[in-house]
């Protein structure tokens, strides 16, 4: 995982690598944590989201090693589902309109999607 990480006494700052990560990927794992702590992204004109994470002051006993694990497997997550979407939406949505309107030639449709004839 690209992230580097820098810690001050109550504010965690994450660099999350844009070449790896979607800014989707990121808002959907930052929002994760948004009752744990407060959350700033920020995107640097260069590779990279800056994720700012702030402890909360009722939430002192929230440790920001388990915060950062946490984050780092959302993201992962996160960018899987977009990974995952983009290569079997399509296929997702012929399911989804052959259930509720079957359709006559339910292998015809296959084979337009993944590109054969």
């Amino acid at each position: 995982m690209d992230c580097s990480e820098e810690k001050e006494d109550k504010i965690l700052k994450i660099n999350v690598n844009k070449t790896i990560y979607e800014k989707g990927a990121v808002l959907s794992a930052a929002y994760t944590l948004s009752g744990t702590c407060g959350i700033r992204i920020e995107s640097e004109s260069g590779d990279f989201f800056n994720v700012i994470i702030e402890q909360l002051g009722h939430k002192k006993e929230t440790n920001l090693k388990e915060i950062v694990h946490k984050f780092n497997n959302e993201l992962t997550d996160q960018q899987l589902r977009l990974d995952l979407e983009k290569r079997f939406g399509c296929l997702r949505e012929l399911i989804v309109k052959h259930a509720f309107s079957p359709l006559e030639n339910l292998k015809a449709e296959t084979k337009k999607i993944v590109g054969r004839k």
